[in-house]
């Protein structure tokens, strides 16, 4: 490190210590209050996971179930690895704060003195992000202990290496680090398809320990050379692609102190649509509500994204049925389509944060608001009703009874989506309440549960009866929350 970085960093540490209002004391003591509630939370985790893997085991007699479960071990450390990797593309990896970036980037110095720190923070986060699912996977899959320590190190590893990958491309404008994560993403669903279909015969069983010692040194040795790569190629990095991840954590940090998941969404919503810039020109259709609903069916062909994440979850209920989930396959259908499907209300949840503009159409506010609901809820139905072959395989009964049951599945998730995307931000007006974070309003730790408190409510009697009495319940619960968020002011 160059003399005028350390003396650079050296005016920095004297400006910030200098304007501290926290005594050691204070420091210590919420530090200790973090660790020990990691460490508390920490080992309820791993009693809750010990106990799951008691309880799969002896559940799991087929031997379907019993490969299927053991496929789920890679299976969950391959999504940790993608996971990581998807990140990192999101927010750079390398980042940097606006304010860093205009005066302290901006100085004659040597960058990659500047930025070795974070380069090396941000894979140690990584590793750890990595192991973590790589280690719950190894445990519910029936791997031994000396195979889940090994199988954590390999994917820490693995995530090092694609960090490291992607801060090179990052520094080179190179675009095929997203290609990658494609792949990843695929392999992840082909891998997913296999075990729905009963297609991993041998998957059972904890892997030998050597060869994953072994795929864990050549791993460590590739991200080893590629970490000193990636540290060589930061002097080449444009300060714009820094400060473009470090300009969204400001609002992601903003989103989640505030426990407003919806705010979240608007933030990364943004950042997408910003990073396209264009679309192609649509004429419009019909009149009225009519028009909207064309809209709604132009948004769909623009975000084929969506779609085809929407489409690529409907193979977890069918995982869910091979694993002899039973009834909680029902759980599994209602959230994997509310966490698909919430990106499809993209114009409800405009005209919901944005009263001006719902009141500048000349319909009524119901009227548009079930216009822009419309195509979102028929494609959620639909996507119900194919997991009707799962729904049916976990529950039994005759035919009719499972398409019912899928079909208000369906509609259960399109009620939970509105009420997600109709949410109104905290209201400061109310009563606040003393916390560490200062006062809050009552509202706010309840706006966590928007959404999941439909879906909880219109799942609840198909878990008790799934049969056409339950879905029945079920369709009037999600029509009647339907109905009062749509024609609310």
């Amino acid at each position: 490190m160059s003399a005028e970085v350390r003396e650079l960093r050296r005016q920095v540490r004297t400006w910030r210590r200098g304007r501290t209002d926290t005594s050691l004391l204070e420091a210590f003591q919420d530090a200790y209050v973090a660790i020990f509630s990691a460490l508390v939370v920490g080992a309820m985790a791993i009693n809750v996971l010990l106990n799951l893997r008691v309880v799969t085991s002896g559940a799991c007699t087929s031997e379907a179930c019993v490969d299927a479960r053991g496929a789920l071990g890679w299976l969950l450390a391959l999504a940790g690895v993608t996971a990581v990797l998807g990140v990192a593309r999101l927010l750079g990896p390398m980042l940097a704060s606006p304010a860093v970036g205009s005066w302290l980037l901006a100085t004659p110095l040597d960058r990659t003195a500047l930025l070795r720190g974070r380069l090396l923070g941000t894979l140690a986060v990584a590793a750890v992000a990595g192991a973590v699912p790589a280690a719950v996977g190894g445990l519910l899959g029936g791997f031994a202990a000396s195979a889940v320590a090994w199988s954590a190190v390999l994917a820490a590893l693995l995530c090092v290496l694609l960090v490291a990958l992607a801060a090179r491309a990052q520094a080179a404008s190179d675009r095929g680090i997203r290609a990658l994560g494609r792949m990843l993403a695929a392999v992840l669903w082909a891998g997913l398809v296999l075990v729905a279909a009963g297609l991993v015969p041998g998957a059972s069983g904890s892997p030998a320990t050597p060869v994953l010692a072994g795929a864990a040194v050549l791993v460590g040795a590739g991200a080893a050379a590629y970490v000193v790569r990636a540290g060589r190629a930061l002097a080449g990095i444009r300060r714009q692609r820094l400060t473009d991840g470090g300009a969204l954590l400001p609002g992601l940090s903003g989103a989640l102190s505030s426990l407003d998941l919806t705010l979240l969404f608007d933030v990364l919503l943004a950042r997408h649509w910003r990073a396209r810039s264009t679309v192609r020109i649509v004429r419009g259709r019909a009149v009225g509500g009519g028009a909207l609903v064309w809209r709604e069916v132009v948004r769909l062909r623009r975000n084929g994204a969506v779609l085809t994440a929407l489409a690529a979850g409907l193979v977890l209920p069918y995982v869910a049925a091979t694993l002899g989930l039973g009834h909680l396959v029902l759980v599994v259908v209602t959230l994997t389509g509310f966490v698909g499907g919430v990106g499809l209300f993209t114009a409800l949840r405009v005209l919901s944060r944005t009263m001006s503009l719902l009141r500048c159409f000349p319909q009524p506010a119901w009227v548009v608001r079930v216009a822009c609901l419309g195509v979102p809820g028929l494609v959620l139905v639909l996507w119900g009703l194919a997991t009707a072959p799962a729904v049916h395989h976990a529950v039994g009964g005759p035919w009719p009874d499972s398409l019912l049951t899928a079909l208000a599945a369906g509609v259960t998730v399109a009620a939970a989506a509105v009420r997600w995307t109709t949410s109104r931000p905290p209201d400061y007006r109310l009563p606040l309440i003393a916390s560490p974070m200062g006062a809050v309003p009552t509202s706010l730790y309840g706006s966590v549960l928007r959404g999941f408190d439909v879906l909880l409510l219109g799942t609840i009697p198909l878990l008790a009866a799934p049969t056409a009495v339950g879905a029945a319940w079920s369709v009037a619960l999600s029509a009647a929350v339907l109905a009062f968020l749509v024609s609310r002011r």
